[in-house]
Parts: structure tokens; C-alpha cells; sequence
């Protein structure tokens, strides 16, 4: 933990902000603090929404984050004030506060917040980079926003944003804040389902409350084949003029179907075992300066597991997920079947009445 910056013999209060990628446990932090806010407080740490934030599932800081990526000053101090107004430690979480790691557009509220009185802190999570883009991929398609482009075209739009290289995410970080100010948290599959929330009550200094902490896994996304198949969809009914937030819950509708038939396990991954490691070799040189600059020399990803033997295109899995849903719709529309002596005596009936 940062070391508290000592001000006319007080210490000052810290405001958390929790940055973690998308797709990072970002859902199931929030849902955590959002449901133990009560208990929080009487450990010292404020979480709290602002009363005109009107935003869903994204944290009690999307619309400060917003407001300072339209470098509205004036906004962002008042909006701000209001989460900093008791004197006492804040946690300000959105996944939105990741955006503000470009063009140092973080570095106007760390210096409000420091006006204010307080010592700003980061909590920066990442994931082993291919499985954040396949996370990232599922939540473009079924997501409301006007994504209909395809894996590849992802993979591509983060590679030439440098989102993938982490090295030099967390530099720019450093660059505004402070190495001091940073901590950073690697996930990885072998976790505890509750590490994330765990390490971010570390970070605050708050003692682990007893007992287990009931995390329940939060916007867990359809296998990757149905996943693809509703990119398709979404693409078809976006072509035919409906807007992204009517097709979200439509989606959401056959994918909760579609999953029911989808294949488990290894099959379900969305690259194959070549794109896997020509990707992860890329970003090896960036991971190994991360984990020397930032993480004491300690790696910060776990090797992949054993590459799958019956791994299938995706296109090929989508194909049966869609065909299997069409011929099932296709049969519900059908009459249900007869008799055949039931049709038998009604057609000789008809005849009777006509002679």
C-alpha cells in the first residue's frame, strides 16, 4: 500500500480508483461493493453513487469518467467534490476510467483530487492478453453497441491501439499517477472465484470479513460458438435498420436458448491453438518488461493450458448452433400431427355432407 503523504500532522484520506480492463472481474467487484457499501463504511471506505448518475452495471464512477473524457473541468470538479465531500476514504470504481490512460487525460482529476485534500490510488487488474480478447469479443457481440465486425477485426483494432501491449498501458499510468500510486493485479484461471475482490480489499486496508464472501460469478458470457452465431444475427437485423439497443435483448433471448446446445470445454475456445501462441509470443517481450518493471520480476500470467486436440473453426461451430436453432423454430411452427383415422373420418364426413 501507497505510503499515506502526511499534511499538517493529519494523514490524508485516499481515493481508490479501480481501473481493471473490461472483462477483468470489473462486474463482480462492483456487485460486491455496491451490495456491502453498508459494511464498507464502517470500515473507513466510502462507496456511494452520485444522485445524477443515471448509468447501469458500470460503477458508481462511469459518469465521472465521462465527464472527463469530454474535458468538462468545471463538471468534473463538482462531480467529483460530491464523492470527496466527507474527508473519509472513497473507492471509485468503472471499467470507463481505463479509457483515460491515452493522452494523460487522467492527470486533470488526479490534480482536483489532490486539491481536494486527498492522495489519489489506482488498482489497475489485466488478464493474460488472449483470454481478455476473447472476453472482449463476446462482450462487443452481445453488448449493445454497433459491433457486428468479426474476431479477427478485433484482434487487429486492439493490436494497433496498443491495448494488448500492457507494458506500455501501465507506463502511461505511471506517467500520471505515480509508480507509488499503482497496484496491480494479474488474474489468472487457477484463482479463487473471490481473488479479485479479496485483492481489492487488501489494496484499501480493509480486514477480510469472516466467513466466505458469497461472490457469485457475475455477466457470464454464452460459449464462443453461440457467441459467434448471434454476431451473425445481430449483423443481419442491424442491415435491416433496427438500432443496437432493440437487437441487445434479442440476443440475449436466443443466446440463453442457443447455449443450452453448444459444445463444452476446450472445443469452445475461439483461438486456435496456433493463433493462441503466435499471439501470446507477441506480447512477450511486452509481459516480460511488465513483469520486470512493474511486479518485482514475478511473472504475471500463468502458462496456457494443454492445447486443445478437438479444437473446430469457429465458423464451423457457429453453423451448427444456427442450423440447429433454425430447424427448431422451423418445427414449432409446424401443425401438431393427427391421427391419420382422425383425417380419415373427418374427409368422409365432409363427403357425406356434400352428397
Amino acid at each position: 500500500m501507497a505510503r499515506p503523504v502526511q499534511t499538517t500532522g493529519a494523514v490524508m484520506p485516499v481515493a481508490t480508483f479501480h481501473i481493471g480492463m473490461p472483462k477483468c472481474a470489473t462486474t463482480t467487484i462492483q456487485s460486491f461493493l455496491e451490495a456491502r457499501a453498508d459494511w464498507l463504511a464502517t470500515q473507513g471506505q466510502i462507496y456511494e453513487r452520485h444522485p445524477e448518475d443515471r448509468t447501469r452495471n458500470q460503477g458508481n464512477a462511469a459518469q465521472l469518467a465521462a465527464i472527463c473524457m469530454a474535458q468538462d473541468a468545471a463538471r468534473m470538479e463538482a462531480h467529483l467534490g460530491y464523492f470527496l465531500r466527507s474527508g473519509r476514504d472513497v473507492v471509485l470504481s468503472s471499467e470507463v476510467l481505463f479509457d483515460l490512460w491515452r493522452e494523460k487525460k487522467f492527470m486533470p482529476l488526479r490534480d482536483a483530487v489532490e486539491r481536494m485534500g486527498y492522495e489519489p490510488r489506482v488498482v489497475v487488474y489485466l488478464k493474460r492478453q488472449d483470454l481478455w480478447i476473447e472476453s472482449d469479443f463476446k462482450q462487443h457481440v452481445k453488448g449493445r453497441s454497433d459491433w457486428v465486425g468479426s474476431f479477427e477485426d478485433l484482434l487487429e483494432r486492439r493490436w494497433s491501439r496498443g491495448t494488448l501491449d500492457y507494458h506500455r498501458l501501465l507506463s502511461a499510468w505511471e506517467a500520471q499517477v505515480g509508480r507509488a500510486a499503482m497496484r496491480i493485479v494479474p488474474l489468472n484461471p487457477s484463482q479463487p472465484q473471490d481473488f479479485a475482490v479479496r485483492r481489492l480489499l487488501d489494496v484499501i486496508g480493509v480486514a477480510l470479513p469472516d466467513g466466505p464472501l458469497g461472490i457469485a460469478q457475475q455477466n457470464v458470457s454464452p460459449p464462443a460458438a453461440v457467441i459467434e452465431a448471434a454476431r451473425h444475427i445481430k449483423a443481419a437485423l442491424m442491415a435491416q435498420g433496427m438500432r443496437a439497443p432493440d437487437v441487445a435483448p434479442l440476443l440475449a433471448r436466443f443466446m440463453a436458448r442457443a447455449s443450452d446446445r453448444a459444445q463444452a470445454g476446450a472445443a469452445q475456445e475461439i483461438l486456435s491453438p496456433e493463433a493462441r501462441r503466435d499471439l501470446l509470443a507477441r506480447c512477450a517481450a511486452s509481459n516480460a518488461a511488465l513483469a520486470r518493471d512493474f511486479l518485482g520480476g514475478r511473472d504475471p500470467f500463468e502458462a496456457p493450458k494443454a492445447e486443445a486436440e478437438d479444437w473446430v473453426p469457429l465458423a464451423e461451430r457457429a453453423v451448427a448452433i444456427l442450423s440447429t436453432h433454425v430447424v427448431q423454430e422451423m418445427r414449432a411452427a409446424l401443425p401438431e400431427p393427427r391421427p391419420d383415422g382422425v383425417r380419415v373420418r373427418r374427409w368422409l364426413g365432409a363427403r357425406r355432407r356434400k352428397t
